[in-house]
């Protein structure tokens, strides 16, 4: 994975980095070098520990961990900002020390070049591992790459400090040291915090929610989106949506809107692992109501078994179970002798419908109707008349599939 070799190949630079001040350190008798190698040995340490939390996020989910290992990314976060917290406590010491115990540098060239060696090491270092932690959305190497970032001020005030030798002011490098400290307690506390309620599932981009609402709220058939809970876990994230749907929640009107709705989430929402789409079927205020009849009678016209043929539609408005308001249309369909079932559809999707009560219908204009989430009723034997039709409406069956 791109992530663990970003921390692998950051740990075997950092062992180098280490040796070398150490070793320049020892030989020049700057302790601000040494205080850094020990410094930079620490990393070591905390690139390791990323390396291994990337490791066992890839792990496989399994009985005991259902939903994997991919929290020990976050875990492996906080702990590097402890790290860093600790650092900055070490560079404090390190400019009291400074202040109460000036020293001067030995072998003053090689002891400033390798200072200034290790800012441009670290200073691209960190911005590898940035870059590859934005690449993978990884919170830890993103948190590991703004520490390494923090160590170039490090080696930058060991090079003060060797410059603050060489002109015989030997406290320079302390206030540098204090001011910088400050920073990076500022960066470990952020880096705690966000891992902390990254641990907590709790959801940080608010935005993201409210895009991802008004987005799914615009979906053809869905009625109104209800909770909507992310949660980061790792490299990835994980995700419950809860809508209502017009018409019925049958299985594949629910999974036709969910790939929908993933797609809408995956575009705002990286490394999206799993999405749950818990959908209920939404109450009618308003039943809009299409029925074909045979003549322009009102309510008391005599009703058409058949959907394309039917010469004309009364369009009924039902609110509370009561006749709202009616009109009639004639079929600008039923004359034609090819796609007479399409175009009929095509005709009540505009008038907005959104339930239809019919006797015959084609395999065709039933499945455009059902995913346009019209509601099919089967109309009653017996009855002939619109308005006793009517009146049966919540007597009458549900049609799930094509009659003819």
């Amino acid at each position: 994975m791109l992530g663990a070799k970003a921390s692998k190949n950051a740990t075997f630079t950092l062992f180098f980095l280490s040796i070398l001040k150490g070793i320049v350190g020892f030989y020049s008798g700057s302790a601000a070098l040494i205080a850094d190698a020990i410094h930079t040995s620490l990393d070591i340490f905390t690139s390791l520990a990323v390396w291994i939390g990337l490791k066992l996020s890839l792990k496989g989910s399994e009985e005991k961990f259902p939903y994997g290992y991919y929290k020990a990314d976050n875990l492996v976060s906080l702990f590097v900002s402890i790290i860093i917290l600790f650092s900055g406590f070490e560079l404090v010491r390190e400019a009291l020390l400074n202040i109460t115990n000036p020293v001067e540098v030995k072998m003053q060239g090689i002891a400033l070049g390798t200072a200034v060696f290790s800012v441009v090491v670290m200073y691209a270092l960190s911005q590898y591992k940035f870059k590859v932690g934005k690449q993978i959305d990884s919170q830890a190497l993103i948190a590991d790459a703004l520490h390494s970032y923090t160590d170039v001020f490090s080696s930058l005030i060991v090079a003060i400090t060797i410059i603050g030798s060489v002109l015989g002011v030997l406290w320079l490098d302390s206030v540098g040291v204090l001011v910088i400290s400050l920073m990076i307690f500022k960066l470990g506390i952020g880096i705690a915090k966000d891992s902390i309620m990254t641990l907590m599932d709790a959801w940080l981009d608010k935005d993201s929610i409210r895009r991802i609402r008004q987005n799914v709220g615009s979906i053809q058939g869905v009625k109104t989106v209800g909770e909507i809970r992310l949660r980061k876990s790792g490299l990835v994230v994980f995700g419950e949506i809860e809508i209502e749907i017009e018409g019925d929640a049958n299985l594949k009107r629910v999974e036709m809107l969910s790939e929908e709705i993933e797609k809408i989430v995956e575009n705002e929402v990286k490394n999206l692992e799993h999405l749950v789409v818990n959908a209920k079927p939404g109450k009618m205020s308003v039943m809009k109501i299409a029925v074909p009849i045979l003549m322009q009678e009102g309510l008391h016209s005599k009703i058409s078994r058949h959907f394309g043929k039917a010469p004309y539609f009364i369009f009924i408005e039902l609110e509370d179970s009561k006749i709202k308001s009616w009109d009639i249309s004639e079929n600008p369909a039923s004359d034609l002798e090819k796609k007479r079932g399409l175009k009929t559809t095509e005709f009540l999707k505009n008038r907005g419908i959104n339930v239809l009560i019919v006797g015959e219908i084609g395999e065709s204009p039933f499945h455009n109707l059902h995913d346009s989430f019209v509601k099919m009723l089967q109309m009653p034997e017996a009855v002939e008349d619109v308005e006793k039709v009517v009146e049966k409406i919540s007597e009458l069956g549900t049609l799930t599939e094509p009659t003819e």
